[in-house]
């Protein structure tokens, strides 16, 4: 047998994710250990999995140090879009997402109910200590795809559970569903904008900065300025996959939310995550992502996949314990970021990364393709 798995409760990952301070860095041998737990995990639930550790001579006991984290066999995304494998019987699935497909395919990811608690309470810590849950109830605009059966895009589901963070009144869809697809709703949104205005309730913004950014050029063009119920937030993630070239510089974004919402920049946060990396990163003030402490990132060479230093461009490789269900402990995205060489000016002295782009490149999407081809049994 190529693992032993530890008793059900799996207790070093649990203690790893309850943390308070999300950013903390004691006890680094934590980390370490519930690596090896999920791992063990990992292995145990998919005889694939255990098969391709073993091809790549790798074992979990081998995590000794920080350093060892870069041996742990990386899966590229692509390889979730081409193959299915679970580390639990898909039954026990309480959650099933898919990437946005932005390439053609759509990786597709399932979380069991352990996975889940332990992930919903890290989050929620994550947001409190950012200061982002309320109590207050809260009118949305969702910049986004209304939550339909024949959707199951992990987008769409993390929109809907960011409204869970304060009780939302109303939700409004820039993209409402009809049954069988979506309809554009910009009368709508601009009509619950205008109503929300006039309520003592705040107003959230939910979705893709893309979306947010078309809305507030409307509102610009149309000579609308607003000033929005205190509290009111603007909460974005996502990207710009849909509107490629067409990004808009931060402090441009800021000044159009303040001049047409009356939303000051202290209440603009902008998140990343990714379906097969589900965990949130707060980009700071100085346009940087955080590393929380039951997360770590490596930066890859794109053409040999070797860790890079600190300060040098390459794959963004994601490494967290978090996901018992399937083999999500080391994946490589296809986004293009590099790692602080110093501590950042905003005070939050965690680590961090910065992302650069999108990969773009052919001979980058062919060195992941090739790495996930690998691991397909032959």
């Amino acid at each position: 047998m190529l693992l032993i798995c530890f008793g059900g409760c799996m207790g070093f990952k649990r203690k790893l994710f309850l943390r308070r301070d999300p950013y903390s860095r004691e006890g680094g041998e934590l980390f370490l250990a519930a690596m090896r737990e999920t791992l063990e995990k990992n292995a145990a639930g998919s005889d694939k999995y255990a098969e391709i550790l073993r091809r790549e001579g790798f074992l979990p006991e081998m995590l000794k140090t920080e350093a060892d984290l870069a041996n742990i066999p990386p899966i590229p995304t692509l390889y979730f879009k081409r193959n299915r494998l679970f580390c639990v019987q898909e039954s026990k699935l309480i959650v099933r997402a898919a990437s946005s497909g932005t390439s053609g395919k759509a990786s597709e990811v399932g979380f069991d109910l352990p996975s889940l608690l332990i992930g919903f309470g890290a989050l929620r810590r994550f947001f409190r200590f950012h200061r982002v849950t309320s109590i207050i109830p809260t009118n949305y605009i969702v910049l986004g795809y209304e939550p339909a059966k024949h959707n199951r895009a992990g987008a769409v589901k993390t929109a809907y559970l960011t409204t869970k963070f304060a009780p939302a009144l109303r939700r409004e869809y820039a993209l409402k569903d009809n049954g069988a697809g979506y309809d554009i709703n910009i009368d709508g949104i601009r009509k619950a904008l205008l109503g929300y205005a006039k309520s003592q309730f705040p107003v959230r913004f939910v979705g893709f900065p893309s979306y947010m950014y078309f809305l507030l050029k409307t509102l610009e063009k149309e000579g609308i300025s607003l000033a929005l119920p205190a509290r009111s937030a603007v909460l974005l993630g996502g990207g710009w996959k849909e509107f490629s070239g067409q990004s808009v510089d931060k402090s441009e974004m800021l000044e159009l939310i303040e001049a047409r919402l009356g939303i000051k920049k202290e209440c603009c946060f902008e998140f990343f995550s990714a379906v097969e990396h589900p965990l949130a990163y707060l980009k700071c003030a100085c346009g940087h992502f955080h590393i929380p402490a039951y997360s770590r990132v490596i930066i890859r060479d794109t053409e040999t996949l070797e860790p890079l230093e600190n300060g040098e461009a390459g794959l963004l490789n994601f490494i967290t314990p978090l996901v018992s269900s399937m083999p999500l402990a080391s994946v490589i995205t296809d986004d293009i970021a590099v790692l602080g060489e110093s501590p950042c000016p905003c005070g939050n002295p965690a680590p961090f990364f910065e992302l650069i782009a999108r990969a773009g490149v052919n001979g980058i999407r062919t060195c992941a393709a090739e790495a996930g081809e690998r691991l397909v049994d032959s």
